[in-house]
C-alpha cells in the first residue's frame, strides 16, 4: 500500500500539507543538524531536508514516500536560525525590520527504504516594515519567535510586521506544497496528486497592517 510520511515536527507543515487533501502520517525526524561550514544556503536547506527524510525513510516499509523539509531565513548579515532565547530573537528581528530578506525552503522526497529521491528548493522574498521597539518587545514576550527560523511566524503574530511577499507564502511558513508534490512525483509516487495553489493567510486577529499575499514572484 502506497503511503506518504511527513518527516517533520512542525505543526505548520502538517497544516499546509493537509490543506491539499492528501492523506499522510507524521514521523518526527532527529533534531536539526547544522549544515557544513561554508556551504551555500540553497544547497544547505536541501541537504538538511534530505537528512530528515533519510532518517525517517530508513525505518519505513517499502511503498512509503517520505517528505523532508527545512527552512532558512537569510537576513542582511547572513542565515538566521531559530533564536532559542529572547535576546537572540530581539537581535534577529532588529536585523530584519525595515529590510527585505529571503526565505528558502528545501524539500526532499524519498521512496523508502532506499529508492529514488528528488530534491528541490523554493525561494521567497519578504519585506518587513519599520516596526517600533514596543512592538518588537511585545512579540518577543509572546514566546512565539523562540522556535521559529528568523524569529518570526508570518502566519502568526508577526503578520503585522510584513509589508509584502514575493513568491509563495507557504515557502515562508515552512513548506512549499506545490514543490513537495512535484518532488513526490519525481521520486516515483504512482498516484495522481492534486494541484496546490498558494495558501491565503488570514491573520487570526485584527491588525493594523494586514499581510499582502503576492501569489506570483515579483520584486519587493
Amino acid at each position: 500500500m502506497t503511503r506518504i510520511v511527513l518527516a517533520s515536527s512542525s505543526p505548520r507543515r502538517r497544516e499546509l500539507l493537509a490543506r491539499v487533501g492528501i492523506r499522510f502520517t507524521v514521523v518526527e525526524p532527529p533534531e536539526d543538524q547544522a549544515p557544513p561550514p561554508g556551504m551555500c544556503a540553497d544547497l544547505a536547506v536541501q541537504l538538511l531536508a534530505r537528512q530528515k527524510a533519510m532518517a525517517v525513510a530508513a525505518g519505513q516499509p517499502s511503498g512509503t514516500f517520505v517528505i523532508g523539509a527545512d527552512t532558512m531565513v537569510i537576513g542582511p548579515r547572513g542565515p538566521l536560525g531559530k533564536p532559542g532565547n529572547p535576546q537572540r530573537a530581539r537581535e534577529m528581528l532588529g536585523q530584519l525590520r525595515g529590510c527585505r530578506h529571503t526565505v528558502l525552503t528545501g524539500i526532499c522526497a524519498i521512496a523508502a527504504p532506499g529508492g529514488a529521491e528528488a530534491l528541490g528548493v523554493s525561494r521567497s522574498a519578504v519585506r518587513m516594515r519599520e516596526f517600533g521597539d514596543a512592538d518588537l518587545e511585545a512579540y518577543v514576550a509572546s514566546g512565539e519567535p523562540l522556535d521559529k527560523a528568523g524569529a518570526y511566524a508570518i502566519q502568526g503574530g508577526a503578520s503585522d510586521f510584513v509589508e509584502a511577499v514575493g513568491g509563495r507564502v507557504d515557502t515562508v511558513v515552512g513548506l512549499d506544497v506545490a514543490l513537495a508534490l512535484r518532488m513526490l512525483t519525481e521520486a516515483g509516487y504512482p498516484v495522481p496528486l492534486p494541484a496546490a495553489p498558494d495558501v491565503p493567510l488570514a491573520p487570526p486577529r485584527p491588525v493594523r497592517r494586514p499581510l499582502t499575499t503576492v501569489r506570483t514572484p515579483q520584486r519587493v
